[in-house]
C-alpha cells in the first residue's frame, strides 16, 4: 500500500467527501491511496459493524488506472472510493441481496446507477450489507453478521441500507448507495447518525423492468447516503438522471451541493409544520425532533389526519404486499425453504383472495393523501416529523414486536412513520439530530413537496449548520443492553406472522 503524500493523511477516512473530493482535483492525494485508506479502515472495522462483507478492492485499484477524463461535469468525483449496497449488481462482484438463493451469484454487468456513478470518477470498493431482499430494516440475513451502529455496538445499524449507514459513520468509505421502499434509506441513516436521502421518484434512474406507474404510485427508490448533507448533495449530482421512469422529475439549474452549500450560510426563517403522522414516539426521541424544528422557524403543528397519515399507511401495506407477490410469488418449495418467513409473510398477504382489489383501492387512495399532503405544503416550506418511534434496537432481535407501549402485528409495524412518508410521493431526508443518553442517534425527516429535493437540502443544511453535531465515530462498545421485545428466530418471526 502506497504512503499518503499529503498531511490530509491523518485521519482522512473521517474527512467529508467533498473535501477529499478536492484533494483529488488537486492532487494532493490519489484515488489509489484513497482505496489504501478506505481497506485500511475496513479491515480495522468491520469486526465490530459488520458494513461491507463483500469487498473489490482489486477491481477499484484497476478501475483507477483507467478514469473517465471529463472532469468538468458537474459530481464528478475524481477517483472517490464509494460503497454500493447490495442490490445493486456490480461487474465482476458478488451480488448475493442478501439471500441463500443468491450465495455464490457474481454479477454479469453493473446496475445503470453504478454505471453512471463509474462514469463520473467513483471507485466501487465493495459491496453493503443488506437483510434479505431488503425486507425489514435491520440487516441481518443468513450469509453475513448483523450490521451494528458503530454509535453503539449493540444497536442495529437498522435496514435495510444498514450497511451503509454504518460503514458510513465508521468511515469505512465517504459516500454510499441505498434503496428505499419503507424507510430503507432513513431508518439506517437515523440510527447509524447519517444522512440519507429517499429523492424524489423519477430523479434517479429506476432499475426494475416494465412501466413504473404514475408519480402518485408507491415508488422504491435509489439514493444518496452521506455522513453530511452537502456530500449527500454531492452524490447526488454523480447518481441523478437516468431511464425507467413514465414522468420526469425537475432538478435545480444550481445542482444539489450547491444548494446545500447555499442552505449551510441561509439564515431565513421558515414555515414549519410539525407532525407525528399519527404515531407514538418514545419521549426523549420527539423531543429532540421538536427541538431540532424549532430551529428552522415558527412550528405549526399538523394532526395526522390532515396528511391522511392513516389511509398512508393501510395504502402503503397493501402496494408493498402486491409488490412482494408479483417479485417473489413464483418461489419454488425448496427455494421458500431457504428464504426468512417475513417475506413469504409478504408474499402470502398478496396473493390472498382480494389482494388485487385492495392494491386497486389503495392506489385510488394515494391520490387523496396526496392531494392532502400537497394542500398542507401550501401552508408551510417543510414538514418534520420523527425517522422512527426509537432509536436503535437491539440487534440480536429481528424487528420489534412491541415498543413505546405499542404491540405489532407484523415485521413492518414499527416502521410506520417512514412508510407514511414513503406514500407521499415526496422527497424526505434523514438527518441526525441528537443523542440519547446512552449515546444512540436520533433522526428527523425532513420532507418537500415532490420535485422540492434541492429545497431540502438547503433547509437540511441549514438545520445541520444550526445543530453542529459530530460526524462518524470510533466503533463504541454498548455501555448496556437495549431491551427489545420480538422475535430473535425465524421459528418465532413465522409464529408471530402465523406461519
Amino acid at each position: 500500500m502506497s504512503a499518503l503524500r499529503t498531511s490530509a493523511g491523518s485521519g482522512l477516512h473521517l474527512r467529508a467527501a467533498h473535501e477529499v473530493v478536492a484533494l483529488l482535483k488537486a492532487k494532493e492525494v490519489t484515488p489509489e491511496q484513497l482505496i489504501d485508506v478506505a481497506q485500511q479502515r475496513i479491515e480495522a472495522t468491520e469486526s465490530a459493524v459488520a458494513a461491507t462483507p463483500i469487498t473489490c478492492f482489486e477491481r477499484a485499484r484497476s478501475m483507477a488506472r483507467s478514469l473517465p477524463k471529463d472532469e468538468g461535469q458537474r459530481g464528478f468525483l475524481h477517483g472517490l472510493p464509494v460503497l454500493i449496497k447490495d442490490t445493486h449488481p456490480v461487474a465482476g462482484v458478488r451480488f448475493t441481496e442478501g439471500s441463500k438463493l443468491f450465495e455464490h451469484r457474481v454479477a454479469e454487468q453493473s446496475a445503470e446507477v453504478v454505471r453512471r456513478l463509474e462514469a463520473k470518477g467513483a471507485l466501487v470498493l465493495g459491496k453493503t450489507n443488506v437483510p434479505e431482499f431488503c425486507a425489514g430494516s435491520q440487516s441481518f440475513n443468513s450469509l453475513f453478521p448483523t450490521s451494528r451502529s458503530p454509535w453503539h455496538l449493540a444497536s442495529t445499524a437498522g435496514g435495510s441500507s444498514g450497511g451503509s449507514g454504518a460503514a458510513l459513520a465508521a468511515g469505512q468509505a465517504w459516500l454510499a448507495t441505498g434503496t428505499d421502499l419503507g424507510g430503507s434509506l432513513r431508518i439506517p441513516a437515523a440510527f447509524c447518525g447519517v444522512v440519507g436521502f429517499r429523492v424524489s421518484p423519477g430523479l434517479i434512474g429506476r432499475e426494475a423492468p416494465g412501466p413504473s406507474g404514475p408519480r402518485n404510485a408507491l415508488h422504491a427508490i435509489t439514493g444518496p447516503m452521506a455522513r453530511n448533507v452537502r456530500d449527500c448533495g454531492l452524490l447526488l449530482d454523480a447518481m441523478a438522471g437516468g431511464a425507467g421512469w413514465d414522468f420526469e422529475c425537475p432538478q435545480p439549474e444550481e445542482g444539489f451541493e450547491a444548494a446545500a452549500v447555499r442552505g449551510a450560510s441561509a439564515s431565513a426563517k421558515l414555515r414549519v409544520g410539525f407532525s407525528t403522522l399519527g404515531c407514538r414516539f418514545a419521549p426523549a426521541v420527539e423531543a429532540l425532533c421538536r427541538s431540532a424544528a424549532d430551529r428552522l422557524g415558527p412550528v405549526v403543528e399538523i394532526p395526522g389526519e390532515e396528511l391522511g397519515a392513516a389511509e398512508a399507511l393501510e395504502a402503503f401495506g397493501a402496494l408493498r404486499a402486491e409488490t412482494f407477490a408479483a417479485t417473489y410469488g413464483h418461489l419454488t418449495d425448496e427455494e421458500k425453504a431457504l428464504v426468512k418467513p417475513e417475506v413469504l409473510w409478504n408474499v402470502a398477504e398478496g396473493q390472498k383472495p382480494g389482494a388485487a382489489a385492495r392494491a386497486e383501492a389503495a392506489r385510488a387512495e394515494l391520490q387523496k393523501v396526496q392531494a392532502k399532503v400537497q394542500e398542507v405544503f401550501g401552508r408551510i416550506d417543510v414538514l418534520i416529523a420523527p425517522t422512527t418511534l426509537d432509536a436503535g434496537f437491539d440487534a440480536s432481535v429481528r424487528y420489534p414486536a412491541r415498543l413505546c407501549g405499542q404491540s405489532f402485528e407484523n415485521y413492518l409495524g414499527w416502521m410506520a412513520p417512514a412508510c407514511v412518508v414513503s406514500a407521499f410521493s415526496c422527497p424526505a431526508l434523514n438527518l441526525p439530530c441528537g443523542f440519547l443518553e446512552d449515546g444512540r442517534p436520533v433522526g428527523v425527516q425532513l420532507v418537500a413537496p415532490f420535485g422540492g429535493d434541492g429545497l431540502l437540502l438547503s433547509i437540511g443544511a441549514q438545520l445541520e449548520q444550526s445543530l453542529g453535531l459530530p460526524q462518524g465515530c470510533e466503533p463504541r462498545p454498548a455501555p448496556g443492553p437495549i431491551p427489545t421485545e420480538g422475535p430473535r428466530t425465524a421459528e418465532e418471526a413465522a409464529a408471530h406472522h402465523g406461519l
